[in-house]
């Protein structure tokens, strides 16, 4: 068994995703420009809410939205490409006969995705930080908002990983992937209305348990419920009771459920 810290898998994903490509210049500078945007956007929002001692409660959700647009945008693509550029490039033949284990293998394709794409959210972090010290009650807010956005980040890689493994052609690879992140949002609204519409019987907020697993609807009830606001939220409401451990809960089952289908199913898409 090899250390996770020595898995060549994991050194060799990092070294190549941290090094500079020259033939992504433009698609690096566009990424500079809005990274820069985001900063900016952020860091007005943050002056603004030092004027406003309640506003800190809209940089803390902005910051979170952000990170999920990133996270969302950036996870599927990171690793729609772990496994089938490899095909299309002819080394992965060679990275299947080592001695590697199937687990060492696709732990190494995630976390070497994974690590990368934490960067951009610690953008968010001296937003959080200020908030946090601004307002100490704001902290299990920023703490389960964070969490939810990680947590996110890992399933949305995982399942890109496995329409890599799966594919033969990065571009089908990407196309799954980011039609899985898209169905995923759009689809838990679209179920959402079309469980009240179907089922006439359930009502709107019986309804809202879609809502509990998509990464963008919980931001809300994080913020109602785990800060100090005047507002009162509904008791009743599902959204507001589920939120936000049922995403919690279910993005990491689907994470172990889909890693633990890549690795026992090694050898049917690995050597195929």
């Amino acid at each position: 068994m090899i250390d996770w810290r020595e898995n060549p898998v994991i050194r060799r994903e990092l070294l190549f995703r941290l090094r500079p490509q020259p033939s992504y210049r433009l698609i690096m500078v566009i990424t500079v420009v809005l990274v820069f945007i985001a900063v900016a956007l952020l860091y007005w929002v943050a002056l603004e809410s030092i004027r406003d001692y309640d506003s800190y409660r809209s940089l803390v959700a902005l910051t979170l939205v952000i990170q999920t647009l990133i996270v969302v945008g950036g996870a599927p693509a990171a690793t729609a490409n772990a496994v089938s550029r490899e095909r299309e490039q002819r080394t992965w033949d060679l990275l299947s006969i080592t001695l590697l284990k199937p687990y060492e293998v696709v732990l190494g394709k995630l976390i070497g995705r994974v690590i990368p794409l934490l960067l951009p959210l610690l953008l968010g972090a001296p937003m959080m930080l200020l908030s946090a010290i601004s307002n100490p009650g704001m902290l299990p807010a920023i703490v389960l908002g964070t969490l939810c956005v990680v947590v996110t980040l890992v399933f949305y890689s995982a399942a890109g990983l496995a329409a890599s493994c799966y594919s033969r052609k990065t571009v089908t690879a990407t196309a799954l992937a980011y039609l899985f992140a898209g169905g995923w949002v759009f689809g838990t609204l679209i179920l959402w209305g079309l469980t009240g519409l179907l089922f006439p019987g359930v009502g709107s907020r019986e309804a809202t348990f879609w809502l509990a697993v998509n990464p963008f609807a919980v931001i809300e009830p994080i913020m109602v419920k785990y800060t100090p606001t005047a507002y009162s939220y509904p008791i009743n409401d599902t959204l507001y009771v589920l939120s936000p451990w049922t995403l919690l809960v279910v993005y990491a089952g689907l994470t172990v459920f889909l890693l633990w289908v890549l690795i026992s199913t090694y050898r049917h898409w690995a050597y195929r």
